[in-house]
């Protein structure tokens, strides 16, 4: 008997080979479109990353890949940061959400080109060009003498003239049961034939237009009536990356100081000043104080505010409302608001705080 010794190659081996085989590619190097302009003040596109409060990992690959201003973000979508050495869909998502609280977005995608149209389209009938011609008169008429009399039904012969009508064993007539089928049947033949003709595509000269089928039926999709937003009579305005309001025409009315202002409402506007939270009137004097770790608007004349890491509801003078015990509130509406607490979320009203009817 002879061994024949195996020859095995080791998985160092293996991984060396495939490394060597292994094809490297670069990444393709980032080039604005020269088209697209970011439809934000000029000012705020020359601000540094600092003014996004990111964290400093973020940061750090940012300034790598030589994005250094508000600019530079902005003009990217979301695919051009896969492009960046150890940016991940984390670090996309923790910058989106610094941009979005900032009232900043990325570049949109750019839409998809249309599909190209086929060698039928091209012909402008919608059928195939290779269709044969078409066929005389005499041999049309003898395949549709042919086709006619393969779906002649025959004539029955024997049939019982005073035959008594057809029962089942519940003693329903089924004749009537048969025509109810038929009608049915023409129903919904009749509803597949509506919504063939309210579906059918448009032909052009130059064949089927997707483009204005889609247009047609935008015309005919039931819209719901615009709900508008009446116009506060201040704008914000920034300087030196601080924020304050100014009149419509221009005139300055609240001096530019907060790291941040919200929009005003009930006359109240919602400040923010060194990542603590206040409220300021028309005139730009300080109602309520800067004191709150977050705040939201006022509605019906009460907001939601955090101290101390929960949150309550406070009036127009800083009164507190609702005592600072639950994890998150929602906006007054109607007298009642939504709270949380344990994982619980609860109905609460103004009038009767103490009683929340918890949901779930």
């Amino acid at each position: 008997m002879i061994l024949i010794p195996s020859v095995r190659r080791s998985a160092r081996g293996r991984d060396k080979e495939s490394m060597a085989n292994r094809k490297f590619h670069k990444k393709q190097r980032f080039t604005p479109d020269p088209s697209y302009v970011p439809p934000y003040d000029a000012a705020i596109l020359q601000l540094g990353l600092d003014h996004l409060k990111i964290s400093d990992a973020v940061r750090e690959k940012l300034l790598g890949a030589g994005v250094t201003t508000v600019m530079d973000v902005v003009v990217r979508e979301d695919k051009d940061f896969y492009r960046i050495s150890g940016f991940d869909k984390k670090n996309l998502g923790e910058l989106k959400s610094a941009l979005n609280n900032r009232r900043l977005r990325l570049k949109p995608p750019k839409p998809a080109d249309e599909k190209p149209k086929t060698e039928s389209e091209k012909n402008g009938s919608g059928e195939r060009a290779d269709k044969p011609a078409v066929k005389n008169d005499r041999a049309e008429k003898k395949e549709g003498d042919r086709r006619r009399d393969k779906f002649v039904k025959p004539e029955r012969t024997g049939e019982r003239e005073n035959a008594p009508e057809r029962r089942d064993r519940f003693g329903a007539d089924k004749g009537k049961e048969v025509s109810d089928d038929r009608s049915k049947n023409r129903d919904r033949k009749d509803n597949r034939s509506d919504k063939k003709k309210k579906n059918q595509r448009i032909l052009n000269p130059d064949g089927v237009s997707e483009k204005r089928t889609k247009e047609e039926r935008e015309k005919h999709r039931p819209r719901r009536p615009k709900v508008e937003h009446p116009s506060d009579i201040y704008i914000k305005i920034n300087k030196n990356n601080k924020w304050g309001f100014a009149t419509r025409d221009g005139k300055e009315v609240i001096t530019p100081e907060y790291d941040d202002v919200f929009t005003f409402k009930e006359d109240l506007c919602c400040v923010e000043k060194d990542e603590t939270f206040g409220f300021i009137d028309r005139s730009g004097n300080l109602v309520v104080p800067i004191a709150y770790e977050c705040a939201s608007s006022f509605s019906e004349g009460y907001a939601c505010v955090f101290k101390g890491g929960v949150c309550g509801y406070i009036d127009k003078t800083g009164e507190t409302v609702i005592p600072f015990k639950y994890d998150a509130g929602t906006a007054v509406i109607d007298g009642e608001c939504r709270v949380k607490k344990a994982g619980k979320w609860g109905e609460l009203h103004i009038s009767d705080p103490e009683n929340v009817r918890w949901i779930n």
